[in-house]
């Protein structure tokens, strides 16, 4: 022990100066840290403050309904696209005129119905009424056209179902 003392004797002074050194950036160090505390210490008081009384146990609960909210959201998406799948086939587009046939019956008892599915496809029922008899007809449609000839008031009730035109306008 006697001889470490000798050796170390002429370094006393910087190894004294450097563990100051060590010291004073401990001390530093420590501040800093003190301060990144206070300052989250103040982000956690603003987490848990809202304004209603609530602790932040009673927010992070909030958080978790949220995460069931989401996944209840989630299956109602998968179900929206279940039915549009079951939609695409459906007849969705309507279009309808009224219209007097025969002008010894004196009322509009015959009709024009277009009915089709969102891509356009379906057909047009057409019934004539008259005094002795009603006549029905059925024409398909595909893609917004018919193949058969069609009178004007089946020409309004397809227009109609394919949103070309308004019922106001095909009354006129």
């Amino acid at each position: 022990m006697a001889s470490l003392n000798t050796f170390l004797s002429p370094y006393y002074a910087p190894i004294l100066a450097g563990l100051l050194a060590f010291q004073v950036v401990l001390i530093l160090w420590l501040l800093h840290n003190h301060g990144e505390i206070r300052r989250l210490n103040g982000r956690i008081r603003r987490l848990a403050e809202t304004g209603e009384g609530q602790d932040l146990a009673e927010v992070l609960e909030r958080f978790h309904d949220l995460g069931e909210v989401r996944k209840v959201l989630d299956q109602l998406q998968e179900r929206v696209a279940d039915l549009r799948v079951g939609f695409e086939g459906c007849l969705s587009r309507m279009g309808l005129v009224r219209f007097n046939a025969f002008p010894d019956t004196g009322s509009d008892l015959s009709f024009a119905l277009a009915l089709l599915t969102h891509e356009g496809n379906g057909f047009i029922l057409t019934s004539l009424y008259a005094r002795d008899e009603t006549r029905i007809f059925i024409k398909p449609v595909q893609d917004g056209r018919s193949r058969y000839r069609l009178s004007e008031e089946e020409e309004k009730a397809l227009a109609m179902a394919l949103g070309l035109l308004t019922p106001e306008k095909a009354a006129s």
